[in-house]
């Protein structure tokens, strides 16, 4: 496994108090879990059909959310 560069995009976490890390660990993951959670319903919900389009567009923003909480953890 190769050794990955330090990261420039989050503050240095390990400067925070406990609480100030539960904090932003929250604040951090909230969004894209959220996101993950509305688009995996929109899938599932079967009162509202989705079109091919819809379905890329769907994939792409959960794409999307699971990166940001790769970044984050």
């Amino acid at each position: 496994m190769s050794e990955q560069p330090p990261r420039h995009d989050m503050q240095d976490w390990s400067d925070l108090s406990p609480e100030q890390l539960l904090e932003q660990l929250v604040h951090h993951l909230y969004s894209p879990v959220s996101i993950l959670g509305s688009q995996l319903k929109r899938l599932t919900d079967d009162d509202d059909p989705i079109s091919e389009d819809d379905y890329e567009t769907i994939f792409n923003t959960m794409h999307n959310a699971v990166n940001q909480l790769s970044r984050t953890v």
